[in-house]
């Protein structure tokens, strides 16, 4: 039976008309219909966007033959008890990041616009009165007052693992922070661009302001298929992977060597990002750059590239777990271990308090830079998850060493700097079910045993939280399969959104030219 149906009038935001008022007779669709279409549409449009997102990441070489995408609420993670929570999607708990800037010449306001990675460095570059190199895509974000002088220092914090949303959840144990995004040019709609979201990429995509497709750090790590090996990304604090300049660079060449840098990490592509290539590019120099070394316990660098202060050449991460060796009824008396507690944020804070009091922050008109990774949301999240009580109390210790930071800055440059404070990524939820977490090596097996049950040798490697699958080809050849036959398996799965083979990513790119 056929009854009328009307359509009121819709606006696009340029103010044309998507439907006219309009009388007709159209089936009958009951409520479920409705919403299944609604649902389509949404699919639909969550697809293109994700696909965009892998596409800003396409790097030829280095980027996965598929990219991966689970369904809301489903985690992709490994068989082991130290990551039960995997970030790496495009799912607003992975993607949403804080980002606010704060200082004497900024003007304070909530923007309900968006803001991405790619504008953090351009944003600080401009505010030094220099510019990024055309690698960078971000814009520069409206957060200065007109005609303000340069700071004497810039400062960015990227608070690992950093979802939005727990400024409000653990407001009591954040005093701090909140304060300070109180006082500052806040983007609540800040959200990470591009896929995979994950440590290397995003600490890469901050300091650059390029797309990860420019930058070249595509993943935590990737297969090479020369040595047919897994290969880390910035392994060693070695910045030759990193094929954009960052922040770092661009100030100590503009100032021909003689700001101060400080750069430290909680893992090695985090610092070694933020540091940038420091002497180990044309006409640079040394810059200072600590980062932790799980397997010693101990700050390290790269001494081809940067500098570490003598004066931390004491500390031992040994020295933070109790006698017991256990912290919440958790073991956790190894370098690796102690960093998924509430005791790590003061180690990282003792570090960097200690750089800056031995260092010349502040002693010259020239302005200086401090970029630091906090990474205690992100190593206790992974374990513990973001409603764990784990992370509650990491939560406190980091605004207590958060404040004692700013403190050591302040006493070098007074209240005079620009702080910038982000995240790289967030991270997943507790999941609806057990059976919402999925592990790689059961994805490995479902297309080995699918399409290479004898050999199983198709698949060299899949890292979930970079969201990409690494392919043999000439086995794909061998087995008279395309990349496309991978991808419809996938997305058939229940718990699998999309897959997307290569030439799609690669398709993408350069029809948005992307760059």
């Amino acid at each position: 039976m056929l009854r009328p149906l009307t359509l009121s009038i819709l606006f696009a935001a340029g103010g044309s008309v998507l439907f006219g008022d309009l009388a007709t007779e159209a089936p009958a669709v009951d409520v479920q219909q409705r919403r299944g279409m609604r649902a389509g549409r949404g699919a639909a449009t969550a697809r293109t966007q994700f696909l965009d997102m892998a596409a800003r990441s396409y790097f030829p070489g280095r980027s996965g033959h598929l990219v991966m995408i689970p369904r809301e609420g489903h985690i992709m993670t490994r068989d082991d008890p130290e990551v039960a929570y995997m970030h790496g999607s495009p799912w607003p708990y992975d993607a949403e990041i804080p980002l606010f800037f704060l200082g004497s010449a900024v003007q304070v306001r909530r923007h309900t616009a968006s803001g991405t990675q790619q504008d953090i460095a351009v944003t600080l570059a401009a505010a030094l009165g220099t510019r990024m190199p055309s690698t960078a895509t971000g814009r520069v974000l409206p957060v200065m007052r007109a005609n303000a002088p340069r700071p004497r220092a810039v400062v960015l914090i990227v608070l690992d693992g950093m979802r939005p949303d727990y400024f409000d959840r653990y407001a009591a144990e954040l005093p701090t922070l909140v304060r300070l995004r109180g006082h500052s040019a806040w983007f609540s709609a800040a959200r990470v661009n591009y896929i995979p979201t994950n440590t290397g990429v995003g600490h890469s995509t901050i300091a650059t302001g390029a797309n990860p497709g420019v930058h070249g750090i595509t993943g935590n790590n990737l297969f090479n298929s020369v040595t047919h090996k897994r290969s880390d990304l910035l392994e060693g604090w070695q910045p030759r992977d990193l094929a954009a300049l960052t922040i770092a660079d661009v100030w100590q060449l503009d100032t021909r060597g003689r700001a101060v840098i400080l750069a430290q990490g909680g893992s090695v592509p985090a610092a070694t990002a933020l540091a940038g290539h420091g002497a180990c590019q044309l006409n640079g120099v040394p810059t200072v750059m600590a980062g932790y070394d799980q397997n010693t316990g101990r700050w390290n660098t790269n001494r081809e590239c940067y500098t570490l202060p003598d004066s931390l050449d004491g500390m031992d991460a040994k020295t933070l777990w109790p006698a017991d060796g256990r912290w919440m009824g958790h073991q956790i008396d190894s370098p690796g271990a102690v960093r998924r507690t509430a005791l790590f944020p003061r180690f990282e804070a003792n570090a960097i308090v200690e750089s800056i009091a031995r260092s010349s922050l502040g002693a010259d008109e020239v302005p200086d830079m401090v970029l630091l990774n906090f990474k205690g949301a992100d190593f206790v999240g992974h374990k513990h998850g973001p409603q764990s009580e784990e992370l509650r109390l990491t939560f406190r210790e980091m605004d207590k060493e958060l404040s004692r930071i700013l403190a050591a800055i302040e006493s070098k440059v007074g209240k005079d700097y620009l702080l910038a404070i982000t995240g790289d990524h967030g991270m997943p939820g507790e999941p609806a079910s057990p059976d919402h977490r999925h592990l790689a090596a059961a994805v490995v097996d479902l297309l080995h045993d699918r399409f290479d049950p004898s050999a199983r040798r198709l698949v060299t490697y899949y890292e979930p939280e970079n969201a990409q699958i690494f392919v043999d080809l000439d086995r794909l050849a061998e087995l008279h399969l395309g990349l496309a036959d991978l991808a419809r398996v996938l997305e058939a799965q229940p718990f699998v959104f999309a897959a997307f083979t290569q030439d799609e990513v690669r398709g993408r790119a350069r029809a948005l030219q992307i760059r």
